[in-house]
């Protein structure tokens, strides 16, 4: 049973059909230990907004020994490609504390996503956040202690997104064409974002102000070095999944550029910064 802001995000018949995706999908990764299974699927099919051409984004999480590296998979749902990255949960714990694949997993779940183990949601979201809340704290307008509101911290963590990878500003772009789903994303993400801050101890309540402070947990010392260091894992581990083909990062720029224009992505910087400043949330 999914709840509250995952079920408005969520296209119901996606959620309908998850056990004979399921289904459909084991005999691709029949060979993957069954302890602590849980699939994830995210990206615009779960949201119902798939257009002709589009995949279908998976994670297959285990329980496995590290000696089970993360990979990607292909796979088919009737017409529909699947790429399913198949990672221990202790991996995606690891890239959410130490950043150690540059956010390449993390960052897939900074969005809406859906699950087989809706209670296991909030664990998975904590690892989006560990990744995200000490790089957003750096850009928190040179404020730390200021009391901020749950949209503020959002934004904080879209703009630190952006500065690890700008071209993910087409997807906000994309986003920003259709204000009522944009404001469905917002609205699901700040109450999951928010709800992970919390669980995972990067945020306190601001006492009588009201809002929200950073509680400076894991600190970035080199952000300088912490970015770098972030990109090259990113890639690096992204050109792995994709049989080390050097062109890999130009299918993402590719991609960006076919479906935002440069003044569309420049708008949706401009969007944080505005909510970020103090501005209206959509």
């Amino acid at each position: 049973m999914l709840t509250g802001p995952t079920e408005k995000a969520i296209s119901q018949d996606f959620v309908d059909g998850i056990p004979d995706l399921i289904a459909l999908l084991e005999p691709a990764v029949a060979d993957i230990a069954r302890e602590g299974r849980q699939w994830v699927f995210y990206g615009s099919l779960p949201l119902g907004q798939g257009r002709e051409g589009s995949d279908l984004d998976a994670f297959l999480l285990h329980d496995g020994s590290a000696s089970s590296a993360p990979h990607r998979r292909s796979a088919w749902w009737g017409g529909t490609p699947v790429t399913i990255y198949v990672l221990s949960h202790g991996d995606l714990a690891d890239d959410g504390l130490r950043r150690q694949f540059g956010g390449y997993f993390t960052l897939k779940l900074f969005g809406p996503f859906v699950t087989n183990q809706p209670e296991r949601d909030l664990s998975l979201s904590q690892h989006t956040a560990r990744f995200l809340a000490p790089l957003g704290e750096l850009l928190a307008l040179g404020q730390p202690d200021t009391p901020w509101s749950a949209d503020q911290l959002l934004a904080h963590a879209h703009l630190a997104f952006l500065d690890l990878y700008p071209d993910a500003a087409g997807y906000l772009a994309r986003l920003l064409r259709n204000p009522q789903l944009m404001a469905r994303v917002w609205r699901h993400q700040r109450h999951t974002y928010l709800e992970a801050l919390r669980a995972a101890g990067y945020i306190a309540p601001a006492g009588a102000h009201g809002g929200w402070v950073y509680t400076g947990l894991t600190p970035v010392d080199d952000a300088d070095r912490e970015r770098a260091r972030c990109t090259a894992r990113f890639w690096a581990f992204g050109a792995v999944c994709h049989e080390a083909d050097p062109s890999f990062p130009d299918v993402y720029f590719g991609k960006t550029d076919a479906h935002a224009t440069p003044h569309e992505q420049h708008s949706a910087l401009a969007f944080l910064h505005g909510i970020a400043e103090g501005g209206g949330a959509p």
